[in-house]
């Protein structure tokens, strides 16, 4: 448990200095991303082993956070790919909670427990979490106005044009890009299971 408390520290660190970066660029929204994201990381290094996480599942929820904070940056705005940060951020975030959910429930399976049930639990609870990470920003719009962040809604990343109605695109392109992440996800996983690696 030591190597994973030594992460735990990186990663809380990482989010530190972003939760620090916001208060430098009176970016006040950011303030709850990174600290919700502190929360989340330390919530997984508490049930780590309940939750049968390994050094590759708690880091790649890390990446998934971290490339959300990132946003801070402006790349949601201006994404430094070639195509939308927005879809990277959704794409990393139904990638690693597959791999999150299917180390879980891979320690229910025995002769009883059919894998393809762990793989489309795993899938579907994945993209569960993706569409309760969009209620929030609508519950974000409704009691805290618009802005930048997962708390807030309307900033970029959000809106075409500051069309309110392209929110519907935003959505259903988001929840894709959980969809192609989870997909991804499970062929990762038993890849990866086949070499002994997850």
């Amino acid at each position: 448990m030591k190597k994973e408390f030594l992460l735990y520290c990186l990663f809380v660190l990482s989010f530190l200095i972003i939760f620090f970066y916001t208060i430098y660029a009176k970016i006040f929204e950011y303030l709850l991303d990174s600290t919700f994201s502190i929360l989340i990381i330390s919530f997984l290094l508490l049930f780590y082993k309940q939750l049968n996480l390994n050094r590759i599942s708690f880091s790649l929820i890390f990446v998934a956070l971290i490339f959300h904070d990132l946003g801070i940056f402006g790349f949601y705005n201006q994404s430094p790919f070639i195509f939308p940060y927005d879809n990277l951020t959704h794409f990393l975030g139904g990638f690693s909670l597959t791999i999150l959910f299917l180390n879980y429930f891979s320690k229910f399976s025995n002769k009883n427990f059919n894998k393809y049930f762990l793989f489309l639990a795993s899938f579907l609870c994945a993209l569960g979490v993706g569409a309760v990470i969009d209620l929030v920003d609508y519950f974000g719009f409704l009691f805290l106005g618009e802005g930048q962040g997962v708390f807030y809604f309307g900033g970029t990343g959000d809106l075409i044009n500051n069309n309110l109605g392209s929110a519907w695109i935003n959505s259903s392109i988001d929840n894709l890009f959980n969809l192609i992440g989870a997909l991804i996800g499970i062929m990762f996983y038993f890849i990866f299971k086949k070499v002994n690696k997850l």
